[in-house]
């Protein structure tokens, strides 16, 4: 990876507002961006807080151990600092392809013990579960709360997410929860916002592919899990604490939590 490389995952943090440690190649992408999809920032925030809400009800349901994959660069609050208001003896897995990133989440929650880092990618699910980090630190015999924030809009579809979804829950007890988030065209409006980030991703070298509602109640049913209520729906619109929670085409990203029976 070169500094005029653009990244996924620099990117979102930096839509988030965290330009701190801009890379060349990400920056010049996401001026460029944000020329283009105005409420890009906004698109992101919707989802990092859809995140939040949703590891927080999870912890709420009593769940104590989670699997962060496809986590990112360190952002606070982060998953670990929400589950533990609810229970400071919440374990967390952070889980990225990237080792940078994984070094980013060391050096930032090296104090908490209650904290670990795995470098793997989605796409080989059995590396992940049978991880000697994740093996010694999440007791698969009680349930999981898996989180699945839009690390599948990085994978191709030649690459079998379905099945991915459905080998990654099948290492879940019954009772496990998943919150799953993916970028879709379901919400674009006259600006196209998701249309114009495909295309302008695609030209800094970062792929995604956006997918519909129908496709993602395909992967969450395909793999035995109940979609909780309100259903899939946008971010911002997933048990949303602000009455007004906006437009539709200012979250472009489809949410959803669901219950392994």
């Amino acid at each position: 990876m070169t500094d005029d490389t653009a990244h996924g995952a620099r990117l979102y943090a930096h839509f988030l507002g965290d330009q701190r440690d801009d890379w060349p190649g990400d920056l010049t992408l996401a001026q460029r961006i944000e020329q283009r999809v105005p409420n890009v920032g906004l698109i992101a925030r919707n989802q990092r807080k859809f995140v939040m809400r949703a590891v927080g009800t999870i912890a709420g349901y009593g769940i104590r151990q989670f699997l962060d994959i496809g986590s990112g660069l360190a952002h606070s609050p982060n998953v670990h600092e929400v589950v533990q208001r609810a229970d400071p003896s919440c374990r967390v897995v952070y889980v990225d392809q990237d080792a940078v990133i994984t070094a980013n989440q060391q050096a930032s929650f090296a104090v908490d013990d209650r904290v670990r880092h795995l470098t793997a990618d989605v796409r080989d699910p059995d590396e992940i579960v049978q991880a000697p980090v994740v093996r010694e630190f999440i007791d698969f015999t009680e349930p999981v709360g898996l989180v699945l924030a839009s690390v599948f809009l990085f994978v191709p579809d030649d690459a079998d997410p379905a099945g991915i979804v459905k080998r990654l829950v099948s290492a879940l007890p019954s009772g496990s929860y998943v919150a799953f988030s993916q970028g879709t065209y379901d919400y674009d409006d006259e600006r196209r916002p998701v249309h114009n980030l495909t295309r302008m991703y695609a030209e800094g070298g970062v792929i995604v592919t956006p997918r519909d509602k129908a496709t993602i109640a395909g992967f969450l049913d395909g793999a035995g899990l109940a979609v909780l209520t309100p259903g899939i729906v946008a971010t911002n619109r997933w048990r949303a604490e602000d009455t007004r929670p906006g437009a539709e085409a200012d979250s472009c990203i489809h949410a959803a939590l669901a219950y392994k029976p």
